[in-house]
């Protein structure tokens, strides 16, 4: 965190030295780097919302946001619009023992009990647009620029549950017969796999040298297995012996189903909806080549 943090502030006061312009410019093409920290959260079929009704905000778990941080580069046209490379890196985590919810849906997933947590590291190529430049000013735009943001990435992530005090890698367990010849429908997943980032941002122009962000991205996923869970039933706990090493056999029988009843739920997961991760990002630009106008 520290040596994150070092480079963020040497690039604010570079910012701030160099003062305030609101004058467009006159280059074509800019190029911006920044350095982004903010907060990682997911929405997954483990935890959520602590009523039978969801949606989107209430399935987020202020509990279970963790640190997150970027780097980028980008090239500018006219300030208007621009495109990017970005590395973002986090973690995300979620656990049925945090709904206090008194439906039957909440009650039903509490005695599920399941939980994971997952790094996440992701490349994305991005494209942004701020439409009140469309706009004339007068030659005074303004400051201030909302913009909306949307590209393609590709993220690994490798999901984990705890088990006597270490964290078990969850994929290579294949908890719900991935690729037994019992289960045929259901299939290995990748811990690497393509996303669409789409998000919302606001630009503050602090001087012709420097740009503050802050932006929301929410990613689109193509996968339910970034928590491992997934298909609506459970395995029989007997057949992770035909396929898995005694060890990882042992592990598997204990982390499929860690009800807290002993009992097999009626549902593991809801295969019908893809599981998603988003993030909050303040940004510091170091912004080259944009010339003030006076």
């Amino acid at each position: 965190m520290r040596a994150f943090l070092v480079p963020v502030f040497s690039l604010l006061s570079v910012c701030f030295s160099k003062g305030l312009y609101c004058q467009y410019y006159n280059n074509l093409f800019s190029y911006e780097f920044n350095l982004g920290i903010g907060a990682m959260n997911c929405i997954t079929d483990i935890g959520g919302a602590n009523s039978d009704r969801n949606y989107y905000i209430n399935e987020i778990r202020l509990k279970n946001t963790k640190p997150g941080f970027s780097i980028s580069g980008s090239v500018m046209y006219q300030n208007l619009v621009g495109v990017r490379l970005e590395g973002t890196w986090g973690a995300v985590q979620s656990a049925d023992k945090d709904i206090d919810g008194n439906s039957v849906n909440s009650r039903s997933k509490t005695v599920r009990n399941l939980s994971f947590r997952s790094k996440i590291s992701e490349v994305s190529v991005l494209a942004e647009f701020h439409p009140l430049l469309l706009f004339d000013y007068s030659n005074y735009p303004p400051l201030w620029s909302p913009y909306v943001v949307a590209g393609v990435g590709r993220f690994s992530f490798s999901p984990q549950a705890l088990l006597n005090g270490s964290y078990i890698d969850l994929q290579p367990l294949c908890t719900e017969g991935e690729g037994f010849l019992e289960y045929k429908d259901v299939q290995p997943y990748t811990t690497s796999q393509f996303n669409i980032p789409v998000g919302i941002g606001l630009r503050y122009e602090a001087s012709d040298v420097c740009n503050l962000r802050l932006e929301f991205i929410h990613r689109v996923l193509f996968t339910d297995y970034l928590d491992d869970a997934h298909s609506a039933g459970f395995v029989d706990a007997e057949i992770f012996r035909n396929y898995l090493d005694v060890t990882a056999a042992g592990q598997a029988q204990k982390l499929f189903n860690r009800s807290l009843d002993g009992k097999t739920p009626a549902r593991r997961a809801n295969p019908g909806n893809n599981d998603a991760y988003m993030t909050v990002s303040l940004k510091v630009g170091l912004v080259l080549r944009r010339k003030a106008r006076y």
